[in-house]
């Protein structure tokens, strides 16, 4: 082969500077057997406008710069010659793709791609030149590498491989192979690495040829690995991916590989049928937060539609290899990883108890390999759940309950188990109590049905601290309160139930009233000084021992015989509680005044004798009425007046309890009426100078007339105190005798008739 070192002067339109080539507009044709060598740091390939080359047959290109197209084409007009990258840090730059015939790695570093290539010739259905790669890593920066030579052996390596992993942001680092048909039975490998240098290709293997356009048919993967870090892991997701969730919707992060294959393909009018085999890194399943088991884990795909992954996963590992087979037949394209398949839970659990009011223990016994379960769901069949690893139920009534354990592992997935429970009929506890009073005993009684079974055990608890066993119970409560009651009773099944209740005992009401011993016949005062105690009080009830009763809550009580009469109040206050004072009151006996006298009819200045009659007594008083007393038992006494006396007899005993005995006296008068025989008018003494009546009763219906000795009536008059002073008509009738008449009443209105002469002295 001949070495051709630029500048050459026959290439016209091609110049050389320094030791790269600008390539602008030319077509450069290339005879075979011709080695084109672009040498120094500087030896860079930049083609322009539409250049372009026309190699014939074994033609070398090799350069040490940068490949750089900015041409209006692919720049190889044929599927002859090769390029040959022997420099560092070599690149493919440009705003066009290059159709390279075939490409050999052979620089000291790992070349990368900024711009799209071709390799495999880009005329007439692509051509036989391969990738050599040799034992470097071709960098596919998220640019696509295009292999159009349909053989199977289109790309060759020592140790050599091409990268991929760049995150979508950056754009997917492709491989399109351009398989055309492909024919049945062609293993198409692409030897993918890690950075780091770890082998992962990605085989596929056509099984049935497809239908393709003209020379259109290809495939496209790309892959890249995510970074272990904490939960979610596996980010950044592919393109069109919101989520790592599983089947059941639940991240899945930790479950599955960090790497994802991205496959597409084109130009098919009926695919081939394919199987796939992805190969991964240890560190991709077995670091940072994954939990996952490799032998579990499968392949699964992004379903766009549905927005999900597909589970279950498809296919197994093979650990030894790191690779998993997968006949995708015509389903090959989309977004790929592995997750282990998602463990399920068995749902199990238990109960402790079965009566109904009471609780009913649920205790989950479930399990689940390679997981940990996170939630429980209990439906008790009685419109009521319960949550957690274990949780308690209340039934009511009892019956059959049909109960439901729903358990949710951490992947998600989930298990029903139902189990039906026998809830026993528990005691439905009744009981009879009243709220009460301090100082009394309150009566306790149950009125408890079994529910089922029989009544086996009663309990009282009285809240002082006692206690008691038994159907009903009496406690006797010392003090006022607000003590708790607990009563608990079991039936033969060990089904119970319950009643608390605060009890109040109240206060007694505290009575108190005053009353003084006196006499018999008197008003006897109850002063009442109770109080409440506890709310206000509602009644009161005297007894006061002689028959008589009253609800007032003070009263006035006449005892009208003497003795010791046991008087009680009772009190009630607002709460019903009671209470009773009882006093025994003495009634002193009374005197009993009494007395006759005589005679029947007393006459005035004529003794009256007074006979006393009394009893019960030992010390008397007498008042007669006319302003005299005495204090003799049975005195005697003269009225120096008639008319009527009252005589009172007051006699007393040692009780002081006297009594008054009063008798209305008449005493009456004795004639003292006088009418002078003779008179003398104006005599000079001034004594006897007038006539008529003198006396010093009293008289009524008094009438005096006068007559001479001819009959002729010379005075007359109705009023006793009107005396005859001897004139008629102013003039002094002459002395003689005159006739007299007078008629009257006495004190005791018995009528009186005076008459006679009477003489006129002059």
């Amino acid at each position: 082969m001949k070495n051709l070192l630029l500048c050459i002067p026959c290439f016209i339109a091609s110049c050389l500077f320094g030791q790269g080539w600008v390539h602008n507009g030319a077509t450069v044709v290339v005879n075979n057997g011709i080695f084109i060598v672009l040498d120094g740091i500087n030896g860079h390939y930049k083609a322009q406008s539409n250049a372009s080359f026309f190699l014939k047959g074994d033609v070398v290109i090799q350069l040490k710069g940068n490949w750089i197209n900015n041409s209006s084409g692919g720049i190889f007009a044929t599927n002859d010659g090769k390029i040959v990258l022997n420099g560092a840090s070599q690149s493919f730059q440009g705003s066009a793709m290059t159709a390279f015939p075939a490409l050999d790695l052979k620089c000291s570093a790992n070349p990368s791609l900024q711009s799209t290539i071709l390799v495999g010739g880009g005329q007439a259905g692509g051509g036989i030149g391969k990738l050599s790669l040799n034992d470097k890593q071709l960098l596919l920066n998220g640019k696509r590498l295009i292999i159009n030579n349909r053989s199977e052996s289109a790309t060759t390596r020592s140790t050599g491989g091409i990268v991929s992993e760049t995150f979508p942001a950056l754009g997917y680092g492709e491989v399109q192979w351009n398989i055309r048909t492909g024919g049945a039975g062609p293993l198409y490998r692409i030897p993918f690495q890690t950075i780091g240098g770890v082998d992962i290709p990605f085989d596929y293997n056509i099984k049935n040829t497809g239908l393709q356009t003209k020379d259109s048919g290809f495939i496209t993967i790309s892959t890249y690995t995510t970074p272990t870090v904490s939960l979610p892991n596996n980010r950044p997701l592919p393109f069109g991916v919101p989520h790592a969730r599983n089947e059941f919707a639940t991240e899945n992060a930790r479950r599955m590989i960090d790497r994802f294959w991205v496959i597409a393909d084109g130009g098919y009018t009926n695919k081939p049928e394919i199987s796939l085999e992805f190969t991964y890194a240890d560190a991709e399943h077995n670091s940072g937060t994954n939990t996952i088991k490799e032998v579990n884990m499968g392949a699964i795909s992004w379903n766009a539609v549905s927005n999900k992954w597909n589970y279950p996963p498809k296919s197994k590992v093979n650990t030894a290899k790191n690779t998993l087979l997968l006949h995708a037949g015509q389903n090959f394209s989309g977004i790929w990883t592995f997750s282990e398949g998602t463990p399920c839970p068995i749902a199990n659990f238990s109960t402790v108890g079965s009566c109904e009011k009471d609780s009913v223990l649920f205790a989950d016994k479930s399990s689940v390999v390679d997981d940990t379960l996170i939630r429980w769901i209990w439906a008790y069949g009685n419109g009521n759940a319960g949550f957690g690893d274990s949780s308690v139920g209340y039934f009511s009534p009892a019956g059959i309950y049909k109960t439901r354990l729903i358990v949710i592992a951490a992947s998600g997935c989930a298990d029903t188990t139902f189990k039906n429970i026998n809830v026993l009929g528990a005691p439905q506890a009744n009981i009879a109590i009243d709220d009460s009073c301090e100082n009394t005993s309150v009566k306790f009684t149950s009125f408890t049905s079994p529910g089922s079974g029989f009544i086996s055990k009663e309990y009282w608890w009285f809240g002082d601290g006692s206690t008691a066993i038994g159907k009903s119970a009496s406690h006797y409560y010392g003090t006022s309160g607000l003590p708790q009651i607990k009563y608990i009773v079991y039936n033969s099944n060990l089904c119970k139930d319950t009643i608390e209740r605060t009890l109040y005992i109240a206060n007694k009401p505290f009575v108190y009233f005053s009353v003084k011993p006196d006499c018999e016949d008197l008003i006897f005062p109850f002063t009442n000084s109770s109080t409440a105690g506890a709310g206000t009080i509602s009644s009161y009830n005297w007894d006061f021992g002689n028959g008589r009763r009253s609800g007032n809550r003070d009263e006035n009580v006449v005892f009208y015989d003497s003795g010791t009469f046991k008087t009680k109040l009772i009190v009630m206050n607002s709460f019903g509680c009671r209470d009773t004072s009882e006093v025994s009151l003495r009634v002193f006996p009374r005197a009993i005044a009494s007395y006759t006298y005589s005679p029947f009819d007393p006459k005035m200045l004529s003794p009256v004798q007074f006979n006393n009659n009394s009893k019960l007594s030992n010390n008397w008083n007498w008042d007669f009425g006319d302003g005299y007393f005495d204090l003799s038992f049975s005195p005697s006494h003269i009225y120096n007046m008639y008319g009527p006396y009252d005589v009172s007899l007051i006699a007393n005993n040692d009780y002081n309890c006297a009594d008054t005995f009063t008798v209305n006296i008449r005493v009456k008068s004795k004639p003292m009426f006088w009418f002078p025989t003779a008179f003398s008018p104006q005599n000079t003494e001034g004594l006897n100078d007038q006539f008529g009546l003198f006396s010093i009763l009293t008289v009524s219906n008094y009438k005096l007339r006068i007559y001479n000795r001819y009959g002729q009536l010379l005075f007359e008059t109705t009023n006793p105190t009107v005396l005859w002073d001897g004139k008629v008509n102013g003039e002094l009738c002459q002395g003689g005798s005159y006739v007299y008449d007078a008629i009257f009443k006495n004190p005791e209105n018995e009528l009186q008739h005076f008459s006679g002469d009477v003489t006129l002295l002059r």
